[in-house]
């Protein structure tokens, strides 16, 4: 499925819905595939772990089609499920990798603490690009990991998949001023930190993507062969980040705003393992009849 596109054409959900209430596998598998992709990734930023991602998509997408019957047409399909979706992920129990963050200053304390290096050179720049960009996803994605649920969710919807503020306030069952404000607040959080902290944002800052990258590696942090980090240092990196003043200025907001946009959207085949666990489910095929 593409990104959240502000022309939705509910038709071919609805059809397929329909298709899928009277016992057709293939309609139901279709229903799933239009969104279950972009259902994982909005998982994956909101808990930054792929197995937790995959668990709470899998959650989500149980929950979509046994109450599929349950839809009304009161909303569009896609503002339903998405409903259902932000609901389940803010009222979830936490997450391991979200246990492992407490604050805005402790992430602080730990990028200040964590690998100093001196930098790198120009040579090391080209051979640990890769790893560079993972270490910089990593720590974005720590500092969302800062954010209540309800701001992260937030931030996710409007910031990094740029959904209107009539859609996502639908989704989030508020309304449009509520989430305006509330992912101003979040931004001002966000880039508040930044400011302080990133190197990206603000050369007077010490910290820098490659003198950590380095330090990872020379402390044997990172397998590069497979350009990934240990375990253990993942963990230790989720031990992040401060509470903000709201600093938020409209020009210079993509300054900040463009490393969250930068974040890979996943394409792996997790979604289709999920699909496949869900649709042999002897519930599921009960409930729909599955032909």
């Amino acid at each position: 499925m593409l990104l959240f596109s502000n022309k939705y054409d509910e038709s071919e959900d609805l059809s397929l819905l329909k298709q899928a209430k009277e016992g057709s596998r293939q309609a139901l598998e279709k229903l799933v595939k239009n969104h279950q992709r972009f259902i994982y990734n909005i998982a994956l930023k909101f808990v930054h772990d792929q197995d937790e991602a995959a668990d709470l998509a899998q959650d989500v997408l149980i929950i979509m089609v046994t109450k599929l019957t349950q839809f009304k047409g009161n909303s569009s399909f896609r503002t339903w499920l998405y409903r259902i979706v932000a609901n389940h992920f803010i009222k979830s129990k936490k997450r391991k990798s979200e246990l492992q963050v407490s604050s805005f200053e402790q992430y602080g304390e730990f990028l200040d603490q964590a690998y100093n290096s001196e930098e790198m050179t120009d040579e090391e720049h080209i051979k640990y690009n890769d790893m560079i960009i993972d270490t910089r996803n990593r720590c974005m994605a720590g500092m969302l990991l800062c954010l209540n649920k309800e701001q992260r969710m937030v931030f996710i919807l409007g910031a990094i998949f740029k959904i209107k503020s009539a859609s996502a306030s639908r989704i989030l069952n508020i309304t449009a001023e509520n989430f305006r404000q509330q992912l101003s607040r979040a931004k001002a959080d966000l880039f508040q930190f930044m400011e302080n902290k990133c190197g990206l944002v603000n050369p007077a800052n010490p910290c820098r993507c490659s003198k950590k990258t380095k330090g990872f590696i020379q402390e044997g942090k990172v397998d590069f062969r497979d350009r990934k980090f240990t375990t253990q240092t993942i963990q230790e990196m989720h031990n992040v980040s401060p509470q903000a003043n709201h600093l938020l200025d409209q020009l210079i907001e993509g300054k900040y705003l463009q490393f969250f946009m930068e974040q890979p959207y996943e394409h792996s085949d997790a979604g289709n393992r999920l699909l496949d666990s869900l649709l042999l489910d002897r519930e599921i095929k009960n409930l729909f009849r599955l032909n």
